[in-house]
């Protein structure tokens, strides 16, 4: 298990720093101390490698959402969940870095947010409609994009922490005072 956990990792290192399509086997079999054979071995090929490092990714990202947002309803769930994109990034830097850098390109890396984020776009727009907004799948659908472009200023280091920070407040004092 060990050279198969030295492989994601060498990976998910070099698809952060070159981007899948101009990361080889070989590079990552270089970086991971082992021979490409291995790699192909476990799995299969660099689309698989790639896919397992997504899934995982978001595995984990589930369940750090789930344990943040736990029972959360009505306006403490909008609140919380704008402070998503922070958490998520800091707890797996490499992973939303790479993502960040092939998610526009790669439609399985597409594919796994979507799912990812679906759940959370349903849940927004039962608080929405709780709390009496007007049209609440459009507004779901607004915080929804607000949080996905601060992931990505998150993870390709745009902002300084005294700017995500206070954007962070900004938009959640918005939603206090609107509700």
């Amino acid at each position: 298990m060990s050279k198969k956990k030295d492989i994601l990792d060498a990976a998910l290192k070099l698809f952060t720093e070159n981007g899948a399509r101009a990361t080889s086997t070989k590079s990552i079999a270089s970086e991971a101390e082992t021979s490409e054979a291995l790699i192909f071995r476990h799995f299969g090929t660099k689309e698989k490698l790639l896919e397992e490092i997504i899934k995982h990714g978001y595995q984990e990202a589930t369940k750090i959402i789930s344990n943040y947002l736990n029972n959360e309803n009505g306006l403490e769930y909008i609140l919380k969940i704008v402070e998503v994109p922070r958490i998520l990034v800091d707890s797996h830097p490499d992973f939303w870095k790479m993502q960040h850098k092939i998610i526009a390109l790669n439609s399985l890396s597409q594919k796994y947010h979507d799912i990812f984020m679906k759940p959370c776009y349903e849940k927004l727009t039962v608080a929405f409609l709780k709390l009496n907004y007007e049209n609440p799948t459009l507004e779901a659908e607004l915080l929804l994009i607000y949080i996905d472009g601060m992931w990505k200023h998150f993870a390709s280091q745009q902002l300084d922490s005294k700017t995500e920070s206070a954007l962070t407040k900004l938009v959640q004092q918005k939603y206090r005072v609107l509700s």
